[in-house]
């Protein structure tokens, strides 16, 4: 008999600190981090974590049994600095004004000076949604 695999759908954190990019995974069990220059190096080294717990520490878990870390699926969650740095098409200006957020408030948060607060981080995720929203719907001619 053969055993099955369980594919899951996992969220990377992605933070920029200090010029560099960190990824990590949210789970009580699996606490590593790694870092990489892009978002597609972060996951695949975060890929390759994982594939070596499971095959190790994880093996024994409930959660991470038979995981297969090939067929895993990431979500992204971004810090300030991350976002925009991975999105730089995307201006702080407008963000800050669809956010109702002061713009030099802004740009302390995405350098690191300032921390958003819970409420203030979704009012500049609204505006981001807000934004892909219009840029979906615009028709060039």
């Amino acid at each position: 008999m053969r055993n099955s695999t369980t594919t899951k759908k996992l969220t990377i954190i992605l933070e920029k600190s200090d010029g560099e990019l960190y990824g990590r995974i949210d789970d009580p069990e699996f606490l590593y981090t790694t870092c990489g220059n892009d978002k597609n190096e972060v996951e695949k080294n975060l890929r390759n974590l994982i594939a070596d717990f499971v095959k190790h520490e994880g093996k024994t878990s409930k959660r991470w049994n038979n995981v297969n870390a090939k067929e895993l699926t990431f979500d992204f969650s971004y810090d300030l600095a991350a976002f925009f740095e991975i999105y730089d098409t995307v201006k702080i200006t407008p963000i800050a004004k669809k956010a109702g957020v002061n713009e030099s408030l802004l740009r302390q948060y995405v350098t690191g000076a300032k921390k958003a607060s819970a409420v203030q981080a979704k009012k500049i995720e609204s505006a981001v949604h807000q934004l892909g929203k219009e840029l979906s719907m615009a028709s060039i001619c």
